[in-house]
């Protein structure tokens, strides 16, 4: 992992804000909040830190700004809100490619560890297999042994190489010893087309993509990735019931907040966000995203995030994945 890109000076500077900290943080927070979402509006980060944006001024009586700042696979975020002081009003809601993409490329601008303190983690989005209907597989184990039967005939599409479908997809195969044909496309929607028009029979996608082409019948649900089944596809068995508790592709979304964050603050975020996610009208939105609510303690939430790392970087490594 490369160390972090900030100067002496920049760092020195930080340390100095956080000592400075405890007794501001009694009255935090004391005006407007800052979520930088690294991904474009509209999509799950940005959707979730509006969702609890709104629930922390509806709390503390403070306007919260989401703000995109896209680019570099979510990294050029990160290093604004890594350079930010270390206050809790400027705070960054993320997801699981911080894990995935530094697993992945060979330079990052910042340490997706040491340059950030984990909050919590928000939801988790589960990743639904789908194929289209006139594959002749109706669950996992009829896949597998398709997928056996013809070692890399079988094409799966996704937004890229390095993407959340790759990876997940890559992992599936290793888990189950099969091997089938990579065909990237330069985005989801693109790849998402070509599955329906049966160009490509298979695909590894977010539920918030992939369920609403499922509900109208133009794809077909084998499993999902979530630890139940989930009320937006009901029927759609998870991978654990499908013979595949080891399959773990869940992309998680969550709050980072700059290195030396003071605990206090953290703790303030953290317990806030556990109540948020569990008031029935979240809950109710978040079933209806097709997410499930997360939560915990910090500590949580940093181990996932290396757990994450780990994971991703076996799958790179041994896929001999390169970035393009």
């Amino acid at each position: 992992m490369k160390a972090t890109g900030l100067s002496p000076a920049r760092c020195s500077a930080l340390f100095a804000a956080a000592l400075a900290l405890p007794a501001a943080a009694q009255n935090y927070p004391a005006k407007p909040i800052r979520i930088v979402v690294p991904f474009g509006a509209g999509g799950s980060a940005d959707t979730m830190a509006r969702m609890v944006g709104q629930r922390f001024t509806e709390s503390w009586g403070q306007p919260v700004v989401v703000e995109n700042r896209t680019g570099a696979a979510g990294m050029i975020g990160a290093e604004f809100v890594a350079r930010s002081a270390p206050d809790g009003y400027t705070l960054m809601l993320t997801s699981g490619a911080f894990s995935s993409t530094p697993a992945l490329a060979t330079k990052v601008p910042v340490d997706v560890f040491r340059d950030f303190t984990p909050v919590v983690n928000v939801s988790n989005t589960a990743t639904i297999i789908n194929v289209h209907p006139s594959l002749p597989v109706k669950s996992i184990k009829e896949l597998v042994a398709f997928a056996k039967q013809r070692p890399g005939q079988i094409s799966y599409a996704t937004a890229g190489v390095g993407s959340t479908g790759h990876l997940a997809t890559e992992l599936f195969l290793a888990t189950t010893g099969t091997r089938m044909l990579h065909v990237p496309y330069k985005a989801n929607p693109i790849a998402v087309i070509d599955v329906i028009a049966g160009h490509v029979p298979v695909m590894f996608d977010l539920v918030l993509t992939g369920a609403p082409h499922v509900r109208s019948g133009k794809l077909r649900a084998l499993a999902v990735t979530s630890s139940k089944r989930l009320p937006l596809l009901p029927d759609v068995p998870t991978v654990t019931e499908a013979g595949l508790p080891a399959f773990d592709a869940n992309v998680w979304l969550g709050i980072m907040g700059p290195a030396a964050l003071p605990r206090d603050i953290v703790m303030r975020l953290n317990g806030e966000v556990n109540r948020i996610i569990q008031l029935p009208d979240v809950v109710r939105r978040f079933n209806e995203l097709g997410v499930e609510p997360a939560g915990g303690t910090p500590e949580a939430f940093a181990a996932l995030h290396k757990a994450d790392f780990a994971k991703w970087q076996k799958v790179v490594r041994e896929a001999n994945i390169k970035p393009e």
